[in-house]
């Protein structure tokens, strides 16, 4: 071939090639905009955002950016609104008035449910021939009053507390000449348990403290709280100073276990107020006893008590 023919092939070729590299510049810029106008869904994003990443190294200077692990976070327990764990306490070894004593009190018991749920009052022990009139009632309303059939216990059933606080009331009082000693309790929905008692008796003791000196001389109560905190004790009497001894059980052991003692003299209330720090897998009891001497006055005996 001459020269003029290998110029022309030259030429052919070199215009094919040109033509190659622009059809593959165009493939190339179409081919990087589809990518980059592709969106993820956001929830794709979110869920991304928050799966678990292996986390490198943190950077040692050379400008590589370390990856954070972000973990899902824990699902915490929350209370549907309006609803409130129940809570339970139970007041043992106490001493009533007879309605026919002309010095009697009524022990009064007062508390608020904070959730909708039962109101159970209930006594679950009575000393033998003896008689109670519980009342119960809610914001003020009348009251519901029965009074318990020979030698057994009594329980108020029906109460409801609903979403918004309600202030609840229980009297007890021995019915007629009956002046018994019994065991009750209070069950209701609360998130924040607290229960005062007021008008109890507490006398003191001739020198030796006895289960019916007890009766009439403090409170014993006992309560399991629902998770960790710490349990108060308020207490004020009028009328007389005189010595007192307040203890704290962990009655859940066998034999139950002694937390607390503290001794008083020559008070008229607890102060500062008893607290201890307890815990839920633990039922605990609270005991105030009069020590020092007997006399014939009555002391009118407060007591509040909340716990988690």
């Amino acid at each position: 071939m001459d020269d003029r023919v290998w110029r022309n092939i030259s030429i052919g070729l070199g215009v094919v090639c040109a033509l190659l590299i622009a059809v593959a510049g165009v493939l190339l810029v179409v081919g990087h905009k589809g990518g980059g106008s592709q969106s993820t869904p956001a929830s794709t994003a979110t869920q991304i955002a928050a799966a678990s990443t292996p986390a490198s190294t943190a950077s040692d200077g050379t400008g590589t950016t370390p990856t954070v692990t972000i973990a899902p976070q824990s699902a915490k327990p929350t209370l549907v609104p309006g609803t409130a764990p129940a809570a339970t306490i139970t007041f043992s070894n106490l001493a009533l008035d007879s309605s026919k004593d002309p010095l009697y009190s009524i022990r009064t018991f007062t508390f608020t449910s904070d959730g909708a749920g039962s109101v159970i009052p209930s006594i679950t022990k009575i000393s033998s021939g003896g008689y109670v009139k519980m009342c119960l009632s809610a914001d003020g309303g009348k009251p519901n009053c029965p009074i318990n059939r020979p030698n057994k216990g009594l329980t108020i059933t029906g109460a409801k507390a609903d979403k918004t606080p309600n202030n609840w009331t229980v009297t007890l009082v021995g019915y007629k000449t009956s002046h018994p000693t019994v065991t009750v309790s209070f069950t209701w929905p609360t998130t924040h348990p607290k229960i005062t008692m007021a008008h109890g008796r507490f006398q003191g003791n001739p020198g030796t403290r006895t289960a019916a000196t007890d009766a009439l001389g403090g409170i014993t109560a006992t309560f399991q709280p629902r998770g960790v905190g710490t349990a108060d004790v308020e207490v004020n009497w009028s009328i007389v100073t005189t010595d007192a001894t307040m203890t704290l059980k962990d009655v859940s052991a066998s034999p139950a276990v002694l937390i607390d003692e503290r001794n008083y003299s020559s008070v008229d209330q607890i102060q500062p107020p008893f607290t201890q720090a307890v815990d839920g897998t633990k039922a605990y009891q609270v005991q105030l006893v009069r020590t020092g001497a007997d006399s014939t006055d009555r002391p009118d005996l407060t007591v509040q008590i909340s716990f988690p």
